[in-house]
């Protein structure tokens, strides 16, 4: 069984037992019962079927690897792949000139996938502008710095 469809069928349930409470009954009110219990029968049958063999909530009905905490085999690989630590003497520089040089494949095999998609990242972000220096004893806010340099 698979209790993902017990919510859903709790309403259809519920709907059917105000009727019970109804006196006067109708064939308006008929024909909302009929659908309700139609309704009901889809999600018992519903649930009657296979449930989802992992329960990872990103990969539902995804592949089943039963080693990995959720049963997922997408999320186990990426959890078991060890990441290659980025260089002490990292230089994005340095990483960027190798990739121009020889590209993407040899650059990863030199300085591992972290270090040149770290590389790449910082090559392509906008340099900020510099902000000018508070002197020193001196406290203010980052409007009244905005409205002193609006007043220049």
């Amino acid at each position: 069984m698979n209790p993902d469809f017990l919510p859903a069928l709790h309403r259809p349930l519920r709907a059917l037992g105000a009727y019970a409470e109804r006196h006067e009954v109708n064939d308006q009110a008929l024909a909302e019962i009929c659908a309700e219990v139609d309704r009901a029968r889809q999600l018992v049958a519903q649930a009657r079927g296979a449930r989802w063999a992992n329960a990872c909530t990103g990969h539902p009905g995804g592949p089943v690897d039963p080693t990995t905490p959720k049963g997922c085999l997408l999320c186990g690989t990426q959890e078991r792949r060890p990441g290659r630590p980025l260089p002490n003497d990292f230089a994005p520089s340095e990483v960027l000139r190798f990739l121009h040089a020889l590209g993407q494949d040899a650059g990863t095999r030199r300085y591992g996938a972290q270090a040149v998609t770290r590389a790449l990242v910082t090559a392509h972000r906008r340099l900020s502008t510099p902000r000018p220096a508070v002197p020193a004893g001196h406290t203010t806010t980052p409007k009244e710095r905005s409205d002193a340099q609006h007043a220049r």
